[in-house]
């Protein structure tokens, strides 16, 4: 590359301009706003130059040829419609790195990537996270890897979200009829079953219980994403919730407001006093709303996954509820995220100093110019890795056993078979033994796998509770979990029904071996291992 010119990064996807508002990128706003912001920050210190692709398809190669002929750097993504550009690079000897955006593919087993592209990767390539729980999951797909690795978190735009004053809060209340005087806590994202947001509901039906000014506003738009690995569709999802709010009574202090975007979501955010989040769904590699929250100077309650990890600072800019991984499914400990968020409505003082560091760190870590500086020096450090790497290697990763096996069974599942249409549907992928695939691949996003969390944790003050619906059939001695993503049931012993039969979320452990009539280590023993299936968990009393 000549002196003193800036590096030409080849960009297969961005947002060109971004003079008008964001756009989708395919069924995400989400994206189309991290299009945005990582086209911006690349801007200011390098000179983009976006892939535009021919009108006639027959044109394509020549196109694509002569887009790599003239950059420094290729700017693209670990997805399918990526490895055309790789294969070119590859066959017309085109000496330029790649950088790869890992985006929400790692939880995925890295989807189209990690079989197919060992051999058009090179050693001077990088991969690029946008949290620390995909860069550990990589490092479970790969025996080894020559890839340069980075860990860079988004942003958001901070001429945007930043705290607003206190007659912008008071219109938005009124705007959507929410009381001047009430505490309210704040959802936003997208309205579906992989969002979590039945157990937000009750969750705060808990807090309303104690706080009867609070509020529940949720902010977004249903879809129709499924979670295709487990079966479960996103149908009648907002019907279903509403008709929740109206069995727990609280359907008058829920509000569902809608999708929100740029200066109408940030005022939104300022006129909350917690945001909250319980999502667990496996493409979570950034909080991004918990990260706009932050720069409105908005404390934060939500579970400990994923890339939710790297944005909040547990006890400084808000608080962590646990995200367990069962043998049955993930259960969030909602119990403990009520105590949390009553804690802070009922401590203003502590909410105002968890909003101005929120806002602090967010303008360290999370605003355009941090992206900027992360990305300036990352570009930076592969050109020079460029000049400095032997990329004699015929291999620039290995996949590790734990991936093969991972990719044997995704086969044989079906989920490599063309989709028949109508309707796209996906074949169940984690069933039986299979299950434990998935929790090797998840453990790092999640809080802790139940099975590691050992009996010597458990005390007798603890409160077992069942975070979701179970049924209890006295008759068969037959316990039924009702959650709506992992359903499941099992027969009880005489003494395990003896126990199960007094949890109801306020006796403490100790408490529940007295009234059924069993040694405590016993009753330990008995919910511990109801507990790793994913029927109870344990908190203290709301």
């Amino acid at each position: 590359m000549e002196n003193n010119r800036q590096p030409r990064i080849g960009m297969l996807w961005g947002d060109f301009p971004w003079t008008s508002a964001p756009k989708k990128l395919g069924k995400l706003w989400s994206m189309g706003r991290v299009a945005r912001d990582v086209t911006r920050a690349i801007s200011s210190n390098m000179e983009i130059v976006p892939y535009q692709p021919p009108e006639n398809n027959n044109d394509e190669r020549e196109a694509m040829a002569s887009f790599l002929k003239k950059i420094d750097i290729l700017w693209a993504d670990i997805y399918p419609h990526s490895a055309f550009a790789l294969n070119l690079r590859d066959e017309l000897g085109v000496d330029i790195p790649a950088i790869l955006f890992a985006g929400g593919a790692l939880p995925k087993g890295a989807e189209a990537m990690l079989f197919p592209w060992q051999h058009i990767l090179r050693s001077d390539d990088a991969l690029l996270f946008t949290c620390q729980a995909d860069q550990d999951i990589w490092s479970r797909l790969v025996a080894w890897s020559n890839l340069k690795q980075w860990v860079i978190p988004l942003s958001v735009d901070e001429t945007v979200f930043y705290p607003r004053c206190m007659d912008e809060r008071e219109e938005t209340r009124k705007k959507y009829s929410v009381p001047s005087d009430a505490l309210i806590l704040l959802y936003v994202g997208r309205l579906n079953i992989q969002k979590n947001i039945h157990t937000l509901l009750y969750m705060f039906k808990a807090v309303n219980d104690q706080i009867s000014n609070s509020y529940l506003c949720i902010v977004g738009e249903e879809d129709d994403i499924s979670l295709g690995e487990f079966r479960v569709r996103n149908t009648g999802y907002l019907e279903w919730l509403c008709s929740i709010a109206n069995n727990l009574g609280i359907t008058e202090k829920v509000k569902f407001v809608g999708p929100l975007f740029g200066e109408d979501l940030a005022r939104m955010y300022s006129a909350a006093n917690v945001v909250v989040n319980f999502g667990f769904y496996h493409r979570e590699n950034f909080g991004l709303s918990q990260a706009e929250a932050a720069a409105c100077g908005v404390p934060v309650v939500c579970t400990s996954w994923g890339g939710f990890k790297d944005v909040v600072q547990d006890g400084q800019t808000g608080y962590f509820v646990d995200a367990v991984l069962t043998k049955n499914g993930i259960r969030v400990d909602w119990a403990h995220g009520a105590n949390q968020v009553i804690k802070l409505l009922q401590q203003r003082s502590l909410r105002e100093e968890m909003g101005r560091k929120a806002t602090a760190y967010s303008l360290q870590h999370f605003s355009i110019a941090a992206l900027t500086r992360n990305l300036t020096k990352m570009v930076n450090e592969v050109l020079l890795r460029k000049d400095n790497t032997n990329r004699m290697s015929s291999l620039a990763y290995k996949p590790s056993e734990f991936a093969e096996r991972y990719e044997v069974h995704k086969r044989s599942s079906g989920w490599n078979a063309p989709s028949i249409k109508p309707p796209q549907w996906y074949p169940p992928m984690f069933q039986g033994r299979e299950y434990e695939l998935y929790e090797i691949l998840m453990e790092p996003y999640s809080t802790y796998l139940a099975e590691k969390w050992e009996m010597d944790f458990i005390h007798p003050e603890q409160v077992p509770y069942f975070p979701s619906p179970v049924v209890l059939d006295s008759t068969r001695l037959l316990i039924s979990n009702e959650d709506p993503i992992w359903a499941h049931r099992r027969f009880l012993l005489r003494e395990e029904w003896e126990v199960l039969k007094y949890v109801d979320g306020s006796r403490t452990l100790k408490e529940i071996a007295e009234l059924s009539g069993n040694d405590l280590s016993v009753c330990i023993t008995i919910l511990w291992v109801t507990y790793v299936e994913g029927f109870i968990l344990f908190t203290k009393a709301i």
